[in-house]
Order: structure tokens, then sequence, then C-alpha cells
């Protein structure tokens, strides 16, 4: 009877976890902006450049100073591919999927053959002699209460990566030549 009662015990937490869960959101947005003073055309060229991507990506040598990277045939546009391996963050790979030359650059974010995978995109839009560049990560948890859980510190942390970021792309794309 005893080992019922530790039984029913630990379905009824991890029931109540579930339940409770349902009441914290699955979905986000993260929007996060700069503006970069360069025209449009310079700061979306520049991102646009796959092998630019390790001045200013959180995934570099700065995170993990054994990180290798290797570049796709393609270094631009659709298709354009920067592959990363290191010992603390694993191996990985960035791949450009949407580029609509001055507005929009979508990537896909892949870790450890995909077990992460996240969709990211960067926006232009013509502000003055500048470009209002907004970074954009918008996704959905599902159903599962351990990931609804989590959601709010995810959000929070890329937020500040978001941040942190925008201000190294700012500086890398306004002392570029493109």
């Amino acid at each position: 009877m005893k080992l019922f009662n530790i039984f029913a015990g630990i379905m009824g937490f991890i029931g109540l976890v579930f339940i409770v869960s349902l009441f914290f959101p699955h979905s986000y947005k993260i929007e996060k902006s700069t503006l970069v003073n360069k025209p449009v055309s310079q700061t979306f060229n520049y991102l646009n450049q796959i092998e630019s991507w390790s001045d200013w990506s959180p995934w570099n040598t700065k995170v993990d100073s054994s990180m290798v990277f290797f570049y796709s045939k393609n270094k631009s546009g659709i298709g354009a591919a920067q592959y990363f391996r290191g010992g603390l963050v694993g191996n990985g790979s960035f791949r450009i999927i949407q580029s609509i030359p001055n507005e929009k650059l979508s990537y896909r974010l892949s870790i450890n053959e995909g077990t992460m995978a996240i969709k990211q995109t960067f926006e232009f839009k013509p502000l003055g002699n500048g470009t209002q560049l907004t970074w954009i990560d918008e996704g959905d948890v599902g159903m599962n209460p351990i990931y609804r859980f989590l959601l709010p510190s995810k959000i929070s942390a890329t937020e500040q990566g978001f941040e942190e970021g925008l201000m190294v792309i700012k500086k890398a794309a306004e002392r570029a030549e493109y």
C-alpha cells in the first residue's frame, strides 16, 4: 500500500505539472532592432555573405576556442552554409534558406545533427541613410510541459543574445566594405 501511495503521489505531481503548464504560453516571437549606419544594400550584402558570419555570430571562437569552420561552395544567398565543429558547442551549421535582396534574410541554425534546429530572420528597412536591422525568432514549443515552463528563460536569453549580437553586427557591418 505504501508503494502505491508513492506511485500515486508521483503521478499526481506529474499531472499537476502538466495542467499548470497549459496556462503557460506555447508560442513566442522575439524581435530586436538596431540602426546600422550603412545603406540597406551594403548591410544586406554583408549579412548575405556566409563567410562574414564568424565575425558576429554568437557561435564563434569566443564561445569555444576549439571551433573550426567550413563553408559550402555557395558563399552567399540561398543555400550558402557555414558548418562548425567545436569541443564545447558540438557540430552544427547555419544555412541561408531565404534571401530577398535588401528586404529579408532567413537562416536555419542546426546543432548536433538537428537535435536543436531554429529558424531566424533578419529584416532590412531603409531609415535615412542607414538601415533598420531587425532580428526575429519565432516558434512554438507545443504541448511539452517542460518546454512551456522553460520558455520564459529561453525568451530572456534570446533577447539578451540578440541585443549583444546586434551591437556586434552593427560594428562589423559598418566597418565592412560591400
